[in-house]
């Protein structure tokens, strides 16, 4: 059985419990162990079986994540990571 792995970065309150931190970087892009913290949970799908794909989903725009490399995050997994921003009606609507 294939399965999509589809992970929550960042709801309408961008980091408001990581300030001041989150003032400069964004929370999901913050530097953990020299790598984006959202990486880190997304390079541990390699553990899930029959893996399709990864969808990021989160409220900052594509040009706030664009310090994202999902193109590389894809080589290292081996199947496509992809961003996708939530629009204001909130993760209910998803």
């Amino acid at each position: 059985m294939s399965a999509t792995a589809v992970m929550m970065v960042g709801g309408p309150t961008k980091g408001t419990r990581f300030r001041p931190l989150s003032m400069t970087v964004m929370k999901p892009l913050f530097p953990i162990a020299g790598k984006p913290l959202v990486t880190h949970p997304v390079l541990a799908c390699k553990k899930i079986p029959d893996l399709l794909q990864v969808v990021l989903i989160g409220f900052y725009t594509r040009e706030e994540m664009g310090s994202l490399d999902t193109a590389l995050l894809s080589r290292e997994l081996g199947v496509p990571v992809t961003y996708v921003q939530e629009e204001a009606g909130g993760y209910g609507s998803a």
